[in-house]
């Protein structure tokens, strides 16, 4: 499947583009995450965590974008020219593969919140799976329209949930117990598991940001839209998303919901969460899974997406998909590293041009030196993971620096190839 050019007007400002990518974030990964770092930590901590780790997502959100909005190209073509044709259906998969996951995890999720919400305030008797069909369907709807229908719903959804999330924040806030404090049953934590937990929380969005920055009027407003978003308002989210558990001493969905009253406005704000997080893994899962299954159009492999995403979730499958979904996690990182290098640092010789090493680039084939990179950087994130070994001691953050450091010395032809270009056209 071709992807459309970017006309000129479609393009979106960076306040738009902000509230898609904060619309993103305000999921229910941000509820959970938060309030566990919160209890574990105590607030005062937890908000440098927050702090660190957002600024991480920031200024890789910012680089990601970056190339989107000066290409114009969606994460798979970035792929593609990285990893070659092949290489990048294979990319494109794993990435399908872990939005679909999270879909799914997510509709569960909430149709099992409906349930519980609606039978505890009215008495319903309703299957989670018809809240889950329901959900999905509307979901569906949103997405069958493009980013043009996203960018519609963020308008009003995001300033709606950024609204509850203080409403739920200044509503419990007198009753943190104190500050400083950790909760008493709460896991314990290191500072730097916590960190790797808010970048962990998010960076799967951070590499599939050209799917939206493309749309962006240039690369200021791209840049400006995905480190405000992600590096000033995300830890402000977390912040106040972390208050209402450490106030009632509750990390759990439920228990959390049920300390607050059960009330609506509570419920609202992790629907809203939820179904904003799924609209956005479908929209990119299509897109990736559409370059792989090119004879199917986008509007198909929306729906084919949607129904497979609804029934994992109607049977439970997040159970047998969690530890995938880790595993997931320390594979996704690297493959943004990797196209980022090849964008900004070795695209200039053009696509199909040929190194000094006599290596063929073209996108037609597999890209024997970027898979290299690729792989090498998982096993390293998932050694980091294990505490075999460490840079940062964040498995994502390694993962991402092993990746580019063997990207570009696998390609060390290429980079000398560029500055040779360079000297002799420079005035």
């Amino acid at each position: 499947m071709s992807t459309p050019v970017v006309a000129r007007d479609d393009t979106l400002s960076g306040p738009h583009i902000a509230l898609v990518i904060i619309g993103g974030t305000i999921g229910m990964a941000v509820f959970l995450v938060s309030a566990q770092i919160g209890g574990a930590l105590g607030l005062q901590r937890a908000t440098l965590a927050f702090i660190f780790g957002c600024l991480i997502l920031g200024v890789m959100g910012s680089m990601t974008s970056y190339v989107g909005a000066r290409t114009r190209r969606t994460t798979y073509q970035l792929c593609e020219e990285a990893f070659g044709g092949l290489g990048a259906k294979l990319v494109n998969s794993v990435i399908a593969v872990s939005l679909i996951g999270w879909f799914a995890v997510i509709s569960n999720t909430l149709g099992s919140l409906s349930e519980f919400v609606f039978s505890q305030l009215y008495g319903w008797q309703i299957s989670p799976s018809i809240y889950i069909v329901f959900s999905s369907a509307a979901i569906l709807v949103v997405t069958l329209s493009g980013f043009k229908g996203i960018d519609k719903v963020a308008l009003w959804m995001t300033p709606a949930m950024l609204l509850l999330v203080v409403y739920a924040a200044v509503g419990s806030v007198d009753q943190v117990p104190a500050w400083d404090r950790p909760l008493a049953d709460a896991a314990p934590l290191s500072f730097a598991d916590a960190i790797s937990a808010v970048v962990g929380s998010y960076i799967a969005g951070v590499i599939i940001q050209p799917d939206y920055s493309r749309y962006a009027r240039n690369r200021t407003h791209a840049v400006g839209a995905a480190f405000i978003a992600l590096g000033v308002i995300f830890p402000i989210v977390m912040f106040l998303a972390a208050i209402p558990g450490s106030a009632l001493n509750q990390i759990d969905l439920r228990g959390l919901l049920l300390a607050m009253g059960v009330g609506l406005p509570a419920f609202a704000l992790l629907f809203l969460g939820a179904w904003s997080s799924n609209v956005l893994c479908l929209y990119s899962s299509s897109l990736s899974l559409a370059t792989v299954v090119d004879r199917l159009s986008y509007g198909k492999v929306v729906v084919v997406i949607a129904l497979l995403g609804t029934l994992l979730a109607m049977v439970n499958a997040q159970s047998y998909l969690v530890n995938f979904l880790v595993l997931l996690g320390i594979t996704i990182p690297p493959i943004g590293a990797i196209y980022l290098v090849q964008a900004l640092l070795l695209e200039p010789l053009g696509v199909g041009s040929e190194s000094d090493d006599g290596a063929d680039h073209s996108v037609s084939g597999t890209q024997w030196r970027a898979m290299a990179a690729w792989l090498g950087a998982a096993l390293f994130g998932f050694l980091v993971q294990n505490d075999y070994l460490r840079i940062t001691g964040v498995s994502a953050i390694d993962a991402i620096l092993v990746s580019a450091f063997l990207f570009l010395l696998l390609n060390r032809g290429r980079v000398r190839q560029r500055r040779g270009v360079t000297e002799f056209t420079a005035p």
